[in-house]
């Protein structure tokens, strides 16, 4: 398919480390995408229920008459 010593000497090399380096920077940065993305989500979401229920309970607190 493709020559290892070829490869494993290209790797070997500053120009290779330079390309792994960069190769797990960029895996990094997807990875912080990607978990940035799903904590704003799930936490969006949770944020936006609380919300709501303040604003359904509210509403309940101010039909419903208090007793005191």
């Amino acid at each position: 398919m493709f020559d290892q010593e070829a490869l494993l000497e290209y790797l070997s090399s500053p120009e290779g480390g330079n390309q792994i380096v960069i190769g797990i920077i960029f895996l990094g940065a997807i990875n912080a995408i990607f978990i940035t993305y799903s904590v704003r989500s799930t936490y969006g979401v949770a944020k936006k229920e609380k919300e709501k229920l303040k604003i359904q309970q509210a509403k309940i607190d101010k039909l419903s008459p208090k007793q005191e």
